[in-house]
């Protein structure tokens, strides 16, 4: 980085040429974020699937690796590219800047143990099982269904949106809709079994009833994770 820049300000000038690359390989932005490494930089790149499961299909599978590695070789090259012709407008009208002296790019998928934050996430997300902490400490452990509202562009600004979830109990599921306002953490936690039918006929009958937008995703958080 040149002096004065800091790892946010050098992800900002990085972000159009990320962001034209992702989407225009079918990915949304995730994270994006720089950091000094000794003398070098990593610029880490992580992507996500930008589909997300209708009412009537299973959990969503991960990022096809090889449809990844393809970013990673295209957005090498686009930054390659900027070095050599500076001032370059990306497709969305932004100039391409790639990093300040020698870096390392890294484009990865986010992990199982990703926070879930924003309402895509959620989407993607759907039927699997989640450990959720509420904003006034209390917790619950139950199963996603379909989410309400739109994705917002920061962290945060999705918070208006409501996801329904399925809570296993003796007595059959019990559905809850919560506000996305009031989680303070979600995670998604591993199964080695498949879900139980009646948690999942639940959430697919909310997810009908709502008529919500489960399957049908707003992109509008790609540029700005």
């Amino acid at each position: 980085m040149s002096p004065g820049t800091s790892p946010a300000q050098a992800a900002e000038r990085l972000r159009p040429a990320v962001v034209d690359v992702v989407e225009a390989a079918g990915f949304v932005l995730d994270d994006l974020e720089v950091r000094p490494a000794g003398r070098r930089q990593v610029v880490r790149v992580v992507v996500d699937t930008a589909e997300v499961p209708g009412p009537h299909d299973p959990p969503a599978p991960g990022p096809d690796l090889d449809a990844v590695a393809g970013v990673s070789r295209e957005l090498s090259r686009v930054l390659d590219e900027s070095e050599k012709t500076e001032g370059d407008k990306t497709e969305s009208g932004g100039t391409i800047a790639a990093p300040d002296g020698e870096y390392t790019l890294e484009v990865t998928t986010p992990g199982t143990d990703r926070p879930l934050t924003r309402p895509h996430h959620w989407r993607r997300a759907w039927l699997r099982r989640v450990a959720v902490t509420r904003t006034g400490g209390g917790t619950l452990t139950a199963r996603v269904g379909p989410v309400d509202g739109t994705d917002g562009g920061d962290e945060g600004e999705g918070a208006a949106a409501t996801v329904t979830l399925a809570e296993g109990t003796p007595r059959g599921p019990v559905l809850h809709r919560l506000p996305l306002a009031e989680v303070r953490q979600a995670v998604v936690e591993v199964e080695f079994k498949p879900a139980p039918s009646s948690e999942v006929d639940a959430l697919v009958a909310a997810a009908l009833e709502q008529g919500s937008g489960q399957g049908a995703e707003t992109h509008g958080q790609g540029g700005r994770p």
